[in-house]
């Protein structure tokens, strides 16, 4: 495991929690007769929140503190190339989205729509064309 720290780090925010869960349980023993208190819900909260972040940590080490890729960082080129990149590719059925005959159809008609204005707003920036030019 390369990413020893951060699951280190997750086992001891765990045994934080545990730390807290004692400290929480010595101040309901001694407020049992009354409402709750402040520092009842403060505790209850932090041991949520360490536990929580610990079993993150545990499970999915340095990769929970990365910073994911944006398909603009991969592809290095402008939103607006990506925008037309995506309108003009062709659909490939892959996801839930395509669950149903009548979800695929759809999803393709969307597709082949906004493909077609795309194109039309092409060549409608292009000007009228000739013939013979």
């Amino acid at each position: 495991m390369r990413d020893r720290g951060a699951r280190l780090c997750g086992g001891i925010l765990l045994a934080a929690a545990g730390a807290t869960t004692l400290i929480h349980r010595a101040v309901y023993s001694v407020h049992r007769g009354g409402p709750a208190t402040v520092a009842e819900f403060a505790l209850g909260l932090a041991t949520f929140l360490l536990a929580a972040s610990g079993v993150l940590l545990l499970l999915h080490g340095r990769r929970l503190l990365a910073r994911p890729a944006t398909a603009q960082d991969r592809r290095g080129s402008s939103p607006q190339q990506d925008l037309r990149a995506r309108l003009l590719d062709p659909i490939t059925p892959a996801g839930r989205a395509y669950d149903t005959r009548r979800g695929a159809a759809l999803m393709k008609t969307r597709h082949r729509a906004t493909a077609a204005t795309a194109c039309a707003d092409r060549r409608h920036r292009r000007g009228p064309q000739r013939r013979g030019d």
